[in-house]
């Protein structure tokens, strides 16, 4: 009698180990569910958050390396406009007119379809506390659609500046700035069919920047001698003379 009871006793220890052990596998799991949520929603929190009132996605982009001054590591540099636009799908359109004392600095390609043209001014201040210090830059981008020309490395929330958008005759443009004292960033827009961005290092006045967004023309009507332009300066030749005649020139008799 004494043995069936004993039996009945470690059964029933039995099992109620058994249900511990489920209850706490269940507690174990929840609470790694739990932790990948928490995790999950934390890593949401990474991404900038940019102001809704634009319905521009803009995303980081870590391959762009300094810009608009330096080149993107996947993007090609042409040695003017008229070379970039040989391969693209459609007729290009580059600013007519840009800031006093600017130049094309570099016309590039950017994801195969975007055309980006980079001027600045040159013998403007590049150096302040002896570090490099450029903010006379601005650059022009042209697309098929509003995302692809801004998505570049500019982040309006890290300038502290303002998002808004304005009607205008083909839809919608969008700046960015800060319209209390009327400067403006950057003007993204579309017409025709195509987007098109105009960004600004150092901010310029409002009535400048709609000045150079409504002189955006085909580059087929730029007369080619406008080098500042569309790049491909002629190269000076100093002397007809061969590398042998130098070489000769420079030896001691």
């Amino acid at each position: 009698m004494r043995k069936i009871m004993c039996k009945t006793m470690l059964a029933a220890i039995a099992v109620g180990l058994v249900s511990i052990s489920y209850v706490s596998a269940d507690t174990v799991d929840q609470s790694i569910s739990i932790n990948n949520s928490e995790a999950a929603s934390k890593s949401k929190n990474v991404t900038p958050n940019m102001n809704n009132a634009s319905p521009i996605i803009q995303i980081p982009r870590t391959q762009l390396v300094g810009w608009p001054m330096m080149t993107q590591d996947s993007a090609r540099n042409f040695k003017g406009v008229a070379e970039a636009i040989q391969k693209l799908p459609y007729e290009a359109e580059v600013p007519s007119y840009i800031p006093f004392g600017y130049q094309l600095y570099t016309a590039r390609h950017d994801q195969n379809d975007v055309l980006e043209v980079v001027y600045y001014k040159r013998g403007g201040p590049i150096y302040q506390d002896g570090n490099k210090f450029i903010t006379n830059v601005m650059a022009y981008r042209m697309g098929y659609s509003l995302d692809t020309v801004r998505d570049t490395a500019y982040i309006p929330a890290e300038y502290k500046d303002y998002e808004w958008s304005e009607q205008g005759e083909s839809g919608k443009v969008y700046y960015t700035g800060k319209p209390g004292v009327q400067l403006i960033r950057s003007i993204t827009w579309t017409e025709g069919g195509m987007a098109y961005s105009l960004f600004f290092l150092e901010p310029v006045k409002a009535v400048d920047a709609e000045f150079y967004k409504e002189h955006v023309v085909p580059v087929k009507t730029i007369d080619s001698s406008r080098y500042e332009l569309l790049g491909n300066y002629p190269v000076t030749k100093i002397s007809n003379k061969t590398r042998d005649e130098y070489d000769k020139e420079r030896m001691i008799p």
